[in-house]
């Protein structure tokens, strides 16, 4: 099955894709692209939403079709069915620096005196102490344990972010915000 969707918005044109048979896909993708480009004197502008994970040749070869048929390609974008995500079954030791592009589920701590800098999100069982970094504004750091850790995402400062229980550290409105994740209650003894 091949599906293509073309949209012109503002001038502009979409092209959303999904498939399961990529050869199939090609041939019906430079028909549409050719329909569109007739209509348009030979080249019109688009972006690609494609709803399959591609691989590069995979790419390679849209892009080959776009150009044949007289498409500027805009932008790219590509979904991926699995979340990319690495697991660490260890400790991130002390003294040590680790840099991570893509979410991280530790199963471990991040011991005092790390440094971690990452582009994704991080996960950890365990405790987080030492330095993170994280460079997105939509990055998170949760830890099922304590958080005594310096955390900076995005353009905020270094703060020192301490928590007892369960808790998550995020980004918003220039700042960074703990947000516990199990409250903790004491309840007085009569």
């Amino acid at each position: 099955m091949v599906q293509i969707k073309i949209k012109a918005v503002n001038h502009t044109y979409m092209v959303c894709c999904s498939f399961d048979d990529f050869p199939s896909f090609l041939t019906v993708l430079k028909e549409r692209l050719n329909a569109c480009a007739r209509s348009h004197s030979g080249k019109f502008e688009a972006f690609f939403h494609i709803a399959n994970a591609i691989d590069d040749n995979q790419l390679l070869d849209i892009l080959h079709c776009a150009n044949e048929a007289g498409t500027i390609v805009l932008g790219l974008e590509s979904d991926h069915s699995q979340r990319n995500l690495i697991i660490i079954e260890e400790n991130l030791r002390s003294g040590q620096t680790y840099e991570f592009d893509r979410e991280v589920l530790l199963l471990g701590s991040i011991q005092a005196e790390a440094f971690v800098t990452s582009s994704e999100s991080i996960y950890c069982i365990g405790t987080v102490g030492g330095n993170i970094d994280l460079i997105h504004e939509d990055c998170i750091i949760c830890a099922s344990g304590f958080f005594q850790a310096n955390i900076r995402i995005c353009d905020s400062h270094y703060q020192n972010m301490t928590s007892f229980s369960p808790a998550q550290v995020y980004y918003k409105e220039r700042k960074l915000h703990l947000k516990e994740l199990k409250e903790e209650r004491t309840w007085a003894v009569q």
